[in-house]
């Protein structure tokens, strides 16, 4: 038995994936190769940043812009459609908010908690997630281009049907998070702890799970396309022969 799973993993190696004979890169090292390998627009700042001392104006206002909001506490929030751009929200804590088929445009999440939050549908557009907690998060049907999440913990998020381009996951939690029939075009997963995630009808060509931990992840068989061109290493290529039974 432990004969055909060796000899099946290096046939899925052979089929559908490509590993660099590399070590698994330093924090610091890994955020920088991945920045030089990968262009991502960072959030472009206001030019002119007002400091926002009250946030009852996200309950209120059609839109908000030019604000940073540090520390302050966020009101129980229950929005469609909301606009938010060259904004900064730094150490806030939102009550799981719902905020659905709302936009984000160069907009920086630093230290926030947006647990349990309702953000389906939403789009994100040069958008940075920086040691967030998004854990249980619904941000399904989601549109990502050029975001980075930075040492977030997303334990239990929930990516179904998002169409991702341009975005980079480092360092992050995000152990049983779902990316369901998901579209990825350059997305990068880096450090991660992915164990138990599920990629169900995700074509996964050309993202790398090289450097992170995919124990326990849900993919499809071996003989459907979604797997062709991942790169894993040996050992994790064995954990998947294992996981679909081969």
């Amino acid at each position: 038995m432990i004969a055909g799973h060796a000899r099946l993993s290096d046939t899925l190696i052979a089929r559908y994936a490509r590993f660099p004979d590399r070590k698994p890169a330093a924090p610091d090292d890994c955020r920088n190769r991945l920045l030089n390998c990968m262009e991502i627009t960072r959030p472009l700042p206001s030019p002119n940043p007002v400091e926002q001392t009250d946030a009852a104006l996200l309950q209120t206002a059609e839109e908000v812009s030019d604000a940073v909001f540090r520390s302050v506490p966020v009101p129980p929030l229950m929005r469609e459609h909301f606009w938010v751009q060259s904004s900064v929200f730094a150490g806030c804590i939102f009550p799981a908010p719902v905020l659905q088929a709302s936009h984000f445009t160069d907009v920086t999440f630093r230290n926030c908690d947006l647990s349990n939050a309702d953000l389906s549908g939403c789009s994100f557009q040069r958008v940075e997630f920086v040691e967030c907690k998004l854990v249980g998060a619904n941000l399904s049907e989601g549109t990502w281009r050029h975001v980075v999440f930075e040492r977030c913990k997303m334990e239990f998020a929930n990516f179904t049907l998002g169409k991702f381009r341009g975005v980079r996951f480092a360092g992050g939690t995000m152990r049983s998070v779902g990316f369901d029939e998901c579209r990825f075009e350059r997305v990068e997963f880096s450090l991660c702890d992915l164990t138990m995630a599920e990629f169900s009808r995700t074509r996964l060509k050309g993202l790398s799970f090289v450097d992170s931990d995919i124990r326990g992840i849900r993919v499809g068989d071996t003989g459907s396309f979604e797997l062709k061109g991942l790169k894993v290493s040996a050992l994790q290529a064995s954990e998947l022969a294992r996981l679909l039974g081969l």
